[in-house]
């Protein structure tokens, strides 16, 4: 089990986020920014596209999806040792990339440990 570590000092930009994290709530701050970033995402393809309705099950989701890619985020930076405003950045970025994040990090990692990649890409709808 992971031990929840304490921000250090400067690493945090305001006594908001510090608390924040001190308090144990800094996981939910990066759903809830991936969760507004995926919105952000999915109300620009609605709105982009005409034949494209705005369904409530399809934002429901579009927020999962983009909970679980800002989460990943978030943990990527944490292990990197990125700020607490940096990483809210990224997880929101990861939230709006969506699939697309959760792409990237994919290849990252089969890039890293030598994973031989024979699949097709993200949105590469041709069949081999």
């Amino acid at each position: 089990m992971w031990e929840r570590q304490r921000m250090p000092d400067g690493q945090g930009g305001s006594g908001f986020f510090k608390a924040l994290i001190d308090g144990g709530l800094g996981y939910a701050w990066f759903a809830l920014l991936a969760i507004w970033g995926g919105t952000v995402n999915y109300i620009a393809r609605v709105r982009r596209n005409e034949n494209v309705r705005f369904s409530f099950v399809e934002l429901i989701g579009e927020w999962t999806i983009s909970a679980f890619a800002g989460i990943m985020t978030a943990l990527i930076c944490q292990e990197m040792g990125m700020s607490m405003l940096l990483t809210s950045a990224f997880a929101g970025i990861g939230g709006h990339m969506g699939g697309r994040a959760i792409y990237v990090i994919e290849q990252y990692v089969y890039t890293r440990f030598g994973v031989p990649v024979r699949h097709r890409r993200y949105d590469d709808d041709k069949r081999d």
